[in-house]
């Protein structure tokens, strides 16, 4: 389709139809207005507002009259066709229309000083088309963004910011589907001799072609988050929703927390062990310890299968693992987050580990887990009935041990958080050893006799690492030095 109107004539068009004061955005930022209820003077505003989204969308990305007739066309036929084959090709001609239409209107998003609150919508939720959509849900819609809770220090961020911020450098763009990331992927096609040295270098500093790198692998994470990879539409249509848009709806709030209240659990969840020194107050090349949350990226489409996409940033062991999410859930939020949680823990572990990570020997979780699985048949500790349940287990998941520790962990979680017995003894032991459970449960489950030796040799555990923190402490008041904040940090993870 052609995109000919002038830039400048389609920015100032739709910063014209911003109501003022009430929708702003420019760099990822997004303010507004909080409305309480709907009185009857704002639903006709609201309705106003929505009223031809399509042609508002698509003139902000700058297509002609005839193009976006053309794709309004597109839409209603795929509302009322009844053939599922032809209505696949309709979806993916829509879809095809959608990611182009979205790479346009992020960039000129970037410049804009402001932009009609439709626009918003579309990079926020996907949402393009009332009739699509439902008017009630496009209203719904409309309001959603008054309430948007920008936080540009938060590690919860919509597709449109956490874009912005590969833009701007702040972040690397995300692995490929086959777990290559941008920098290897141009140095690959400098070796296959497809470019030279010289574009080599261009393309590595190339902020825009990184853009178009993260929106690429956006659509393959898009079709799988969805669920549901061959009916997946990512224009938002009211009728893939199977809760009403306020429950389905996630909020970045309501994201973040959900995540503390896992991490609250599984204190040392994200915690990540480094090497730290600091000559000036006496410290050289010591192990502490920080945590460094997840980035969530919410993806602008209803979906019902969450995922955890990589466990760092490159090779850099110390940057935030990746999950995606979509902005509307068809599930469960906290049991699809503690999933990702848990395959966060099997992948990070895995990482750290290299080649030995299923080594005994060298002792971690995946390690113990793993001969966990490859020994149980022979392990007395527990019974004939157990073993059945986990041969069960296996057999339930395709052999694949990651999945079954993750099922173990949510149940961890869940119930076995709560004194509700729901692991066999040795797979508890295992997440006990492990996943380290904060002090007020270790409190409580250390006078259950199921519990008391492991949640003792933890609670031993801990107690050694505080003396080795004081250790550090004295040195550094040898040195008649401040506490570095790193230390403070490090000290602070040993008190939850």
């Amino acid at each position: 389709m052609a995109r000919t109107v002038p830039d400048g004539e389609m920015q100032a068009q739709a910063i014209r139809t911003v109501p003022d004061g009430k929708w702003q955005m420019a760099d990822g930022k997004v303010t507004g207005v909080v409305v309480a209820s709907i009185d009857r003077e704002e639903l006709l505003e609201l309705k106003e507002i929505v009223t031809d989204s399509l042609r508002t969308i698509l003139r902000f990305a700058g297509y002609e009259d005839n193009d976006i007739a053309e794709a309004k066309s597109a839409i209603n036929a795929y509302m009322s066709e009844k053939n599922d084959d032809v209505k696949r090709d309709l979806r993916k001609s829509l879809n095809n229309m959608f990611f182009v239409v979205y790479k346009e209107c992020v960039i000129r998003a970037l410049e804009a000083p402001g932009i009609h609150p439709v626009i918003i919508m579309f990079l926020l939720y996907g949402y393009m088309d009332e009739d699509l959509a439902g008017i009630q849900n496009a209203i719904g819609l409309c309001k959603l963004i008054e309430k948007y809770d920008f936080n540009p220090n938060s590690n919860i961020k919509s597709l449109y910011e956490w874009l912005s911020m590969i833009y701007s450098g702040k972040r690397m763009p995300s692995v490929n589907d086959i777990s290559v990331d941008y920098e290897a992927d141009i140095r690959d096609r400098y070796k296959n001799k497809e470019i030279t040295i010289g574009e080599q270098e261009d393309l590595l500093r190339d902020k825009g072609k990184k853009l178009i790198f993260e929106l690429n692998n956006a659509i393959s994470i898009m079709k799988r988050v969805s669920g549901a990879p061959t009916r997946f539409l990512a224009i938002f249509e009211g009728e893939s929703l199977e809760y009403p848009i306020g429950k389905a709806y996630i909020s970045n709030r309501q994201m973040n927390d959900e995540l503390q209240s896992i991490i609250n659990i599984d204190v040392n969840l994200f915690v990540h062990e480094y090497t730290y020194a600091n000559k000036s107050v006496g410290l050289d090349n010591i192990r502490i310890q920080k945590e460094i949350k997840p980035d969530i990226i919410l993806l602008p489409i209803i979906g019902a299968r969450p995922m955890m996409w990589q466990e760092i940033e490159g090779r850099n062991r110390q940057s935030a693992a990746r999950f995606f999410f979509p902005r509307f859930l068809n599930g469960d939020l906290k049991i699809n987050l503690i999933r990702c949680c848990g395959s966060y823990r099997w992948e990070y572990c895995k990482r750290e580990q290299g080649a030995r990570w299923q080594d005994i020997s060298d002792p971690s979780l995946c390690a113990y887990y793993y001969n966990y699985v490859q020994t149980y048949k022979k392990n007395h500790q527990i019974t004939s009935e157990q073993r059945e349940k986990i041969t069960a287990q296996y057999n339930k998941h395709r052999h694949k041990i990651q999945d079954m520790f993750v099922e173990d962990y949510c149940k961890y979680i869940v119930n076995e958080a709560e004194g509700n017995i729901r692991l066999n003894k040795l797979s508890r032991e295992i997440l006990i050893r492990f996943c380290v459970l904060n002090k007020d449960i270790r409190a409580e489950l250390i006078k259950n006799s199921l519990y008391t030796p492991y949640i003792s040799q933890v609670n031993n555990r801990i107690e050694h690492e505080k003396k080795q923190v004081q250790v550090i402490k004295k040195r550094i008041e040898d040195y008649h030095a401040d506490i570095p904040p790193e230390i403070r940090e490090h000290e602070s993870l040993f008190e939850r």
